[in-house]
């Protein structure tokens, strides 16, 4: 079980996370290869649409120990460069008492264990959850993990990417996707700290864009109920 200050975190970073991971995507596809060189502290993406970022390691995945280890806590010994933002994220973790974020290594939850129906590779929800913390401690969105020796896997915060303005589309989808993962914890909380960190409108209960808005209405626990959009485009047909 997520700690109450993970569950925080999490609801915080969960709509422009997830709307970085769409656009990286449109950038370099779902299954492009991939280096990374942390000594450097690099990552590339090889093919057709080539490019080399700064890379900032979190952690990493290991179904044996059935754990994510945190990359400051790493016996390779990793250089503070590419450890910078799981400092971050540690030290937020000190701040605000959230033992996920100050144990170097974190268990897995049963839900998110080997052979877990939901769970496409072992611990992949811990981990999402600690990287999406990991993206609002340190302002860094963009967020890639691949797969590396023994199914364990590494997770990493790429630099140097922006985001383009948010649009009535993209957040048209973004929100249902988002919201169908279950991530969510606090509804009214995570789109207020979307509308902050995209320098939307929102009134409690309406988002606004430049292209339009949406418009939500909550049930007594504060879960989205309804989701009414309304674009602009649409208006001016």
């Amino acid at each position: 079980m997520r700690s109450p200050g993970l569950r925080a975190l999490v609801d915080d970073a969960a709509f422009l996370s997830h709307e970085a991971q769409l656009h990286l995507t449109d950038l370099h596809g779902e299954d492009a290869r991939w280096g990374v060189d942390l000594a450097a502290g690099t990552f590339s993406f090889d093919g057709e649409h080539q490019a080399t970022y700064p890379v900032q390691l979190l952690g990493s995945a290991a179904p044996g120990p059935r754990s994510w280890l945190w990359g400051w806590a790493n016996p390779s010994g990793y250089s503070p460069q590419v450890l910078r933002a799981a400092t971050a994220t540690r030290e937020v973790g000190e701040r605000y008492g959230i033992a996920e974020l100050t144990s170097g290594e974190v268990a897995f939850d049963p839900a998110d264990a080997p052979g877990a129906p939901q769970e496409p590779t072992p611990g992949y929800a811990l981990s999402a959850d600690l990287a999406r913390a990991a993206a609002i401690a340190s302002g860094t969105w963009f967020t890639y993990s691949g797969a590396v020796a023994g199914g364990t896997r590494v997770w990493m915060l790429l630099e140097g990417l922006t985001l383009p303005p948010a649009t009535f589309p993209r957040v048209g989808r973004l929100l249902p996707e988002v919201l169908s993962t279950g991530a969510v914890t606090d509804h009214r909380r995570a789109l207020s700290s979307y509308a902050v960190l995209r320098d939307l409108g929102w009134d409690g209960t309406t988002l606004s864009l430049a292209d339009g808005a949406f418009a939500f209405t909550f049930d007594d626990a504060g879960r989205i109920t309804n989701i009414h959009g309304s674009s602009q485009a649409t208006d001016r047909a």
